[in-house]
């Protein structure tokens, strides 16, 4: 029996090992999917959870509706705050008389304020509601379960309260550990944070592959063993099998809709540095589940990694201006060198010139001198003419990438009008790429702006006549909008601002000056006042 576990182990370990070898980008590309399904995995869940809370709401019996409301909470717990909040409350209502299941649902409770950041009610409910010394054994296992997690969050998170007078987690570990059937899962998940607090890596590795060799990706206990195997990895300073494990981690809570996680966001930080695009997708994801989940705990982790993508999309602007200012400059090195050939060249014919003057006292010296400057005027016009090349050259390269777009766009198109996908497809996915990037630039602009002035429609607003006042759809800005938000950010150049939003200068003028014609107050302190909002 134990050769068996022995090569089981051993065939689980090699192929964790082929694993940790996939390329990045094969990862994030099979995550990619996953993540463009999420949808498809929450109207299962919500299905599922609908199926049991029309059972419930048919329930005569209420021991049976107890039950019930109690699978619809473990559903719900890590998906919706609110609805599991609800669900355990009920479980209180029904418990009636019943101290036992009244018990339970309340340690449940205080659980969930504890995991979502709720720490002074789980405060109140845990020590102050709840008589620990009447609880039976299971219900005192869990009992203990719900304060080692509570500690071990608040221990995290302190700077979200003042500090709570809350023992240590070793101390509620210790008492689990005793109390337990030894080898259970959860004796061994409490084991290995034990050896990761022992910095004891190698066992605590080891234990973390048996607890996941035991479960399904479509479980959530995968989606939380395979974050633990990515902490246990960047300790032990293997930054690839970190990022296997936090991708695995993010599918499984893609898979199982959970709403409240940590993965996604960790894999978010994890690439930053070399691909800020697809990080700040993955957040503006996290941070859109965590305010669906409705927990303090979660939305307030992830801000915090809002400032490290703004920097990174900054220093990336910084970069591409340090290329064009690199352009620039060799551009007006050549100007230079033009410049100094064409004065060169001048100065030469003008001597020349003075020669041919000089030598006009014989005819031979004339006709030599004539010879002389008539080569020279052909060297003259060689060289205007090279410089001519140069300077068309660099211009039809610039036409060229112009026509270049403008061609493959034409023939995508005159393929599609043909029926010929598959050949198309061979050579580009199907869509207009700059009408593409324009939407995708505009939602993701909005998208941020409005992250870090959620109030700048409104206050923007209070600065216009009641009848020019503009209401967007939720979470997106009109063009006019976008106009004033670049100047509230510091573009007020027009012409860089129609640069950025992909339309012409004229344009740009006139929506400014419709603007500021329904402005209340001097229009022409209307901008100073636009960068005021939000300080």
């Amino acid at each position: 029996m134990g050769r068996k576990v022995f090569v089981v182990f051993l065939l689980l370990a090699t192929v964790w090992s082929c694993s940790r070898s996939r390329p990045a980008e094969e990862l994030l590309v099979e995550l990619d999917g996953y993540v463009s399904a999420r949808d498809l995995y929450v109207v299962r869940k919500k299905d599922r959870m609908a199926a049991i809370r029309d059972l419930a709401l048919s329930a005569r019996d209420p021991l049976r509706r107890y039950e019930l409301e109690m699978e619809l909470a473990d559903g719900f717990f890590p998906f919706s705050f609110d609805s599991t909040q609800a669900c355990l409350k009920r479980c209180q209502e029904l418990a009636g008389s019943d101290k036992e299941r009244f018990d339970l649902a309340s340690i449940r409770l205080g659980h969930l304020y504890a995991k979502a950041g709720n720490y002074m009610e789980a405060h109140n409910l845990l020590y102050g509601q709840l008589d620990s010394a009447s609880l039976s054994g299971d219900l005192k296992a869990e009992y203990l379960m719900a304060l080692y997690d509570f500690s071990r969050d608040l221990a995290g998170n302190s700077g979200m309260v003042e500090r709570l007078s809350i023992p240590p987690a070793e101390g509620f570990r210790k008492q689990l550990l005793e109390i337990l059937p030894a080898h259970s899962d959860t004796w061994r998940v409490l084991m290995r944070d034990q050896l990761m607090d022992e910095d004891r890596l190698v066992a605590a590795d080891s234990l973390s592959r048996l607890l996941i060799s035991g479960t399904n990706q479509d479980e959530h206990q995968f989606a939380i063993y395979a974050f633990y195997m990515s902490e246990i990895a960047e300790r032990m300073g293997r930054p690839d099998e970190r990022l296997l494990w936090l991708v695995r981690s993010a599918e499984s809570d893609i898979v199982n809709a959970v709403k409240d996680y940590a993965s996604l966001t960790m894999v978010a930080q994890h690439i930053l540095p070399t691909d800020v695009d697809r990080s700040f997708q993955y957040l503006r994801i996290a941070q859109e589940d965590a305010l669906a989940y409705n927990a303090k705990l979660r939305p307030w982790q992830i801000s915090r990694f809002l400032m490290d993508v703004e920097d990174a999309y900054a220093d990336r602007q910084v970069r591409s201006r340090k290329l064009i200012n690199g352009i620039l400059f060799l551009l007006a090195v050549l100007a230079v060198i033009l410049s100094v050939v064409s004065w060169f060249f001048v100065k030469r014919s003008r001597r020349l010139t003075r020669m041919r003057k000089e030598l006009e006292s014989t005819n031979a010296e004339l006709a030599l001198a004539n010879s002389r400057l008539n080569e020279l005027n052909r060297e003259i016009s060689k060289s205007d003419q090279v410089k001519e090349e140069h300077i068309l050259s660099f211009l039809e390269g610039l036409s060229g990438q112009i026509h270049h777009l403008r061609s493959e766009d034409n023939r995508f198109r005159n393929l599609l009008k043909q029926g010929k996908a598959d050949q198309l497809l061979k050579e580009l996915s199907i869509s207009g790429r700059s009408e593409k990037a324009r939407d995708e630039f505009y939602e993701s602009f909005d998208a941020t702006f409005l992250a870090m002035y959620s109030d700048f429609v409104e206050q923007f607003n209070a600065l216009l006549k009641e009848e020019a006042r503009m209401y967007p759809p939720k979470g997106r800005l009109n063009t006019e909008l976008r106009i004033f938000a670049l100047i509230r950010l510091g573009v007020d150049d027009s012409k860089k601002i129609a640069s950025m939003l992909d339309y012409s200068v004229s344009t740009i003028y006139n929506y400014k000056v419709s603007v500021k014609n329904a402005a209340l107050g001097d229009r022409e302190t209307f901008e100073e006042r636009v960068k005021m909002i939000g300080k």
